[in-house]
């Protein structure tokens, strides 16, 4: 995961994740959501620092991340969404 200066291009941070991030992240209230082929993570948006993190029961290939009202959600396999955020 990279986070690029907008008007530069300029690497700002990086965070290495367990799998493949084959989605888009999401960003909201300072904190980028984004999904590798089991896991959720909650990234400093600043900074990159990890927040939280957890394995989505093992269920591969979690969709694109997104928030709304502060809740933050994720499919697994194109169907039943989970909730993530902080624990």
């Amino acid at each position: 995961m990279y986070a690029l200066d907008a008007s530069t291009g300029a690497m700002l941070w990086s965070y290495s994740t367990i799998g493949p991030v084959d989605s888009s992240p999401a960003v909201a209230n300072g904190v980028v959501y984004v999904t590798d082929d089991a896991n959720v993570y909650g990234l400093n948006a600043r900074t990159g620092a990890l927040l939280w993190s957890y394995v989505t029961d093992g269920d591969p290939s979690p969709s694109s991340p997104a928030v709304m009202n502060g809740v933050g959600l994720c499919g697994r396999d194109g169907r039943h969404p989970i909730r993530i955020g902080r624990p």
